[in-house]
């Protein structure tokens, strides 16, 4: 079982409603596999947990997809970005019960993230040369 929570920020602000989701990163060839996904709440904490897997030699990530001070052109939202944290997997834990939360306190995203890159669709209006 892995649990992790914490909150984000934007700035001083809360970051309500980004997008988290728990994945076990795998050798190439096997795709990643995304165990659980949440959201967010209003002040910007999450909690995820999840189970039901070998706990033998995983690398396990969470990865944060937001819109913190992201605005285009008329403050349209530019592209989300998304950031990939790595915890140990010392964290998971075979009894089926969440004993070793990892810990990951506050994060701002106001702040560039090592490894942070553009993730969902772009904005509409640069199709058109905006």
């Amino acid at each position: 079982t892995i649990g992790v929570r914490g909150q984000l920020l934007c700035g001083v602000e809360p970051l309500a409603n980004a997008e988290v989701k728990l994945w076990l990163l795998n050798a190439f060839p096997r795709p990643d596999t995304n165990l659980v996904r949440t959201t967010t709440d209003a002040q910007g904490q999450f909690q995820v947990t999840s189970s039901g897997f070998s706990s033998f030699s995983i690398h396990p990530a969470v990865r944060f997809y937001h819109r913190c001070n992201n605005r285009g052109i008329f403050t349209i939202p530019k592209d989300c970005q998304r950031v990939s944290t790595h915890f140990p997997s010392s964290r998971i834990d075979a009894s089926g019960l969440v004993d070793r939360w990892y810990e990951m306190g506050m994060l701002n995203m106001e702040t560039k993230q090592r490894g942070e890159r553009n993730y969902c669709v772009s904005n509409p209006l640069r199709v058109i040369g905006y």
